[in-house]
């Protein structure tokens, strides 16, 4: 017991110490593509963490990306970043977004004992991520033809199904759960964190993008941070969740699902 919590400690430093160090480079943690409206992979150590530390822990990283999305708003005051100024919208739903996914794993392990639990995961991960793509694929490529949005994401869909195949075949259906986990996981992120600057920093929205559409500027961020983040989060963290699976310890705590 006393190995476990030592190991778990350890890896509750790592992730928390992984988090500052690619939110305070340029460019790592906050990727800038869009003025005003960066793109984060912070939240991946985050995912991860829910994933595989117990209740006593698995909370710590997603504060920690809280405070380090509040440190950076207040270093860099410019577009969004406004209102992340407020720990109502950069600490809260970081903190929400990790118990979110923490319990959603856990809902997972519970309905894979069910009889068609499996069934019913891949078919409900299929769907949010199917629309997901699609969605987003319009929004971030508006200027594109219909025609052309179709291909890229059936191109997107056509990545994720190898992923999916891939993993089915060369390990087991519980890692099937980690890149689905990741991508609802992500998007349940976006939406918290639109939530919270829509209720405590409203007027951020008007003050950077410079419009009344205040939907328009929602629905634009969630396909375009949204569905990014997403396919990074699948994309980066289930070979990092992989690699962990191999540690001994990590194995003892993955073994019940």
């Amino acid at each position: 017991m006393r190995k476990n919590q030592t190991f778990e400690l350890v890896l509750t430093s790592i992730f928390v110490a992984l988090i500052f160090l690619m939110g305070m480079v340029p460019q790592i943690g906050f990727i800038t593509i869009v003025p005003g409206n960066p793109i984060t992979i912070l939240h991946i150590p985050v995912l991860i963490a829910a994933v595989l530390l117990s209740f006593k822990y698995f909370w710590i990283p997603g504060l920690a990306f809280g405070v380090v999305s509040l440190i950076q708003a207040a270093m860099n005051p410019v577009g969004l970043n406004i209102a992340f100024i407020n720990p109502l919208v950069s600490i809260l739903p970081r903190v929400l977004f990790v118990f979110a996914v923490f319990f959603l794993f856990r809902l997972f392990k519970i309905l894979k004992n069910t009889k068609f639990g499996s069934f019913i995961i891949i078919a409900l991960v299929a769907a949010i991520t199917g629309v997901a793509i699609f969605e987003g694929t319009f929004v971030v490529f508006s200027n594109l033809s219909d025609n052309a949005n179709y291909i890229i994401a059936g191109a997107i869909i056509l990545v994720f199904v190898g992923l999916y195949v891939y993993l089915y075949l060369k390990h087991d259906f519980k890692s099937l759960v980690v890149p689905s986990i990741f991508i609802i996981g992500t998007l349940i992120h976006t939406f918290l964190v639109l939530a919270s600057v829509a209720l405590f920093s409203y007027d951020a929205f008007f003050e950077v993008f410079q419009t009344d559409q205040v939907m328009d500027v929602i629905v634009f961020i969630v396909g375009f941070n949204g569905l990014t983040e997403a396919v990074i989060a699948a994309l980066i963290g289930t070979p990092i969740y992989l690699a962990l699976q191999r540690v001994p310890l990590v194995q003892q705590k993955l073994a019940k699902f």
